[in-house]
């Protein structure tokens, strides 16, 4: 197993969450876990890297994702387990005090969640997420069926853009499939949109900027490439 390089601050936050009661996972050091409802707990990540930047990731998860509460005591939790999370990255002092804010903010904004309000709140990030696609692509003829959005082309073809769930976490993977109008699976072509150096599937940990950039991406090598 690969531990984070511990640094001071790296120490000094480790001690700050273990001092509020914060649990440590046996197997897998630097991941936090605070119960929080039934069913439910604050789940804290800290990472260093090479530049000396503690990468915070936080989030609410539900404890029944996988059985029980002491699975997560025991092994953590991947922050794409959390139903609801976020990421910042602490540099130094000055903005140690700014990250601690959002991050007590965030926490006093779901603490008293019930597993099934998180669960909610998580459907509608994911609503939001999928706007940003709806309002780029419906201007250019795109109809949107659940998490896909197609258009005819020429000779009884048809160009969809796929925002595809994984069934094993919490990610998106993007393809642009052209194939028969009257069969999806009657496929030409098949291409997943891929940016390199960008954790492009993550989308909770995307801002509008990045979701933006990443629509513009797909537009230019993608898919007007193939409407064109």
């Amino acid at each position: 197993m690969t531990h984070p390089q511990k640094s001071e601050r790296y120490i000094k936050y480790s001690e700050i969450l273990v001092s509020n009661s914060f649990s440590e996972a046996k197997q897998k050091e630097g991941h936090f876990f605070l119960r929080t409802m039934e069913q439910a707990a604050f789940v804290v990540n800290l990472e260093n890297d090479e530049e000396g930047c503690v990468t915070i990731l936080y989030g609410f998860t539900s404890t029944s994702y996988m059985g029980n509460e002491e699975w997560f005591v025991e092994h953590g939790s991947d922050i794409a387990d959390c139903q609801v999370r976020n990421i910042l990255c602490v540099w130094d002092e000055e903005s140690e005090v700014n990250e601690r804010t959002i991050i007590s903010d965030f926490y006093e904004q779901y603490k008293n969640h019930t597993k099934e309000e998180i669960l909610a709140v998580k459907k509608e990030r994911q609503k939001e997420f999928l706007a940003h696609f709806a309002h780029a692509l419906k201007p250019l003829g795109f109809k949107k069926k659940g998490t896909k959005w197609t258009r005819a082309l020429d000779n009884g073809r048809a160009l969809t853009f796929d925002a595809q769930k994984s069934a094993f976490s919490d990610q998106y993977y993007f393809n642009v499939i052209v194939h028969e109008a009257s069969n999806v699976y009657a496929r030409y072509s098949y291409e997943r949109v891929v940016m390199y150096g960008s954790d492009i599937y993550n989308w909770q940990l995307m801002t509008s900027e990045q979701i933006e950039n990443l629509i513009q991406y797909a537009l230019k090598n993608y898919i007007e490439p193939k409407i064109n």
